[in-house]
């Protein structure tokens, strides 16, 4: 692991004690408490900056990490920004603390709601869903759980905090809008992680930062929920351990956005196998398909309950869970609409692939076929050839055996060739032994006669003209040899020559 790794996660690990050890058991006693209340704001600037330094940072080409998807980078840029907007809330809270003012609701409050909007978009922008429908299904299901929540924690709790009568508007509002707010977070953070089951989800840089932020917003949940619960029955003290959830979760959140930027790339095998497993679309019902209808249902049997319950405050806040309840029913029904809508866009995309696979499938026996007969015929004509046959000629002039049949006739033309070759040498030979035989037999008083195989040669012709035995002008041409005769035959001087049979060649005259 590397170097910054030990000091980043180390010295995280190191403010993280002294924050608990400040603010939950009190060490250093009442004189540092009013110093140790500023570890809440420490929390969130920390965090601020280390997700958007990492976050930041430019990628070098030999670091061996994990590349930003789309619109990834600037998701974890929103939600570093939404640490900086809390902090800036959290210094207005400190400023009325220190003033002896009641900081609940106040300017601080700007800041803490404002928290919300860009973590939702930043959770929103991570690149799980493949397709601007899935994210359509990740918004709904995260409107679906966090309306099914937020209407069984109005049922157990919140309805009953909203009737207190001690309470502003504004606060009755602001005690709402937190828990509201942190529960669609978390809702939509579930969601990004069970439906996270593409590769590049699985990815373990990607799946680890996740989780991180899922774990430091549980707790900073927790520690609004229960600031809410403790704010409306007048019994929220501050600087406690209760604060140590705002920060922590911060710091835990903020240090997702950290492993994300710096975790090791996948091994490229691993990458490779999880695509070949996952490369075909399949349609199933898993865990993400089937919580908006068990929420559902447990929010029908809620609905029950209150609507069974004599007690006037389960009364009062009827109105409300039924309305929630309706807003619930609707989106579960349009994404219903969409899931079927959803599905026949897959069966017909897997239609298309069928027809797709036929098409090719045909194509592939046709050419299958192409290439028998192709390897047929090259077969014929390698026979052809091997039999002696050099006029033989493969006719395919396009396709994959092209080039094969190209080769064969050229190595037909050359056997064409060497065959031309071999018979002219044949005859030359024939006519330069013809030729010396009969010189050889020649006694020199009568010229003479020339075999028919040297007349017929142009290489010889000038060997011809160069010892006088060129042919007179307009002199016929020789007779050819009897069958059975050969000029192998020695020839004498006391040969006689038949003059209608041989014609004698000279090129000179005697004296």
């Amino acid at each position: 692991m590397r170097y910054h790794f030990r000091v980043v996660i180390g010295s995280l690990a190191s403010i993280s004690i002294v924050m608990i050890l400040l603010l939950a058991f009190h060490v250093g006693g009442p004189s540092i408490l009013p110093i140790a209340r500023y570890c809440i704001l420490l929390g969130p600037l920390i965090a601020a900056g280390l997700n958007l330094v990492s976050v930041n940072i430019p990628l070098r080409q030999e670091e061996n990490v994990e590349p930003w998807l789309k619109r990834e980078q600037l998701a974890w840029t929103l939600i570093g920004c939404g640490y900086v907007v809390w902090a800036i809330g959290e210094a207005f809270w400190r400023y009325y603390s220190a003033l002896g003012k009641n900081p609940f609701p106040s300017l601080a409050d700007i800041g803490f709601s404002t928290f919300f909007l860009p973590i939702f978009a930043g959770l929103i922008l991570q690149p799980s869903p493949k397709s601007s429908q899935k994210r359509v299904f990740l918004i709904l299901d995260s409107l679906i759980v966090m309306g099914t929540l937020l209407s069984i924690a109005w049922f157990l709790l919140l309805g009953s905090l909203a009737q207190t009568p001690n309470e502003t508007v504004l606060a009755k509002f602001l005690g709402l809008y937190y828990p509201i707010t942190d529960i669609a977070l978390l809702s939509c953070l579930v969601f990004l992680l069970l439906r996270g089951s593409d590769r590049d989800s699985r990815v373990p840089a990607r799946r680890i930062s996740l989780l991180m932020l899922g774990l430091g917003l549980c707790l900073y949940s927790a520690g609004d929920f229960a600031f809410n619960v403790l704010q409306n029955i007048g019994q929220y003290v501050d600087g406690t351990w209760l604060d140590l959830s705002w920060p922590l979760g911060m710091m835990i959140m903020a240090t997702g956005a950290y492993l994300r930027r710096f975790l090791p790339r996948k091994a490229t095998e691993s990458i490779l196998e999880e695509r070949i497993q996952g490369g075909t679309k399949q349609l199933h019902f898993g865990p993400a398909q089937l919580l908006p209808y068990l929420l559902l249902i447990i929010l029908f049997v809620v609905l029950g309950f209150n609507v069974l319950s004599p007690d006037k405050t389960q009364q009062s806040i009827r109105p409300v869970l039924l309305i929630a309840t309706l807003m619930v029913i609707g989106l579960v029904i349009v994404r219903q609409i969409m899931t079927m809508q959803e599905n026949e866009t897959l069966m017909r995309e897997q239609m298309n692939t069928l027809n797709k696979l036929e098409k090719v499938y045909h194509d592939v026996e046709n050419r299958k076929i192409e290439l028998e007969e192709g390897v047929t015929h090259l077969k014929e004509i390698q026979t052809r050839l091997a039999n002696g046959d050099v006029r033989a000629r493969a006719h395919i002039m396009s396709g994959d055996l092209w080039p094969l049949a190209t080769g064969l006739n050229l190595m037909a033309d050359r056997m064409m060739r060497s065959e031309s070759s071999q018979r002219h040498a044949q005859k030359l030979a024939k006519a330069v032994g013809d030729l010396s035989l009969t010189l050889e037999g020649w006694g020199g008083k009568t010229p003479p006669i020339l075999p028919p195989s040297c007349l017929d040669v142009p290489e010889l012709q000038r060997l011809l003209i160069v010892l006088g035995l060129r042919p007179p002008t307009g002199a016929p041409s020789p007779p050819t040899m009897l069958q059975g005769q050969s000029w192998a035959s020695p020839v004498t001087p006391n040969n006689h020559f038949d003059t209608n049979r041989a014609i004698p060649y000279s090129s000179r005259k005697s004296p």
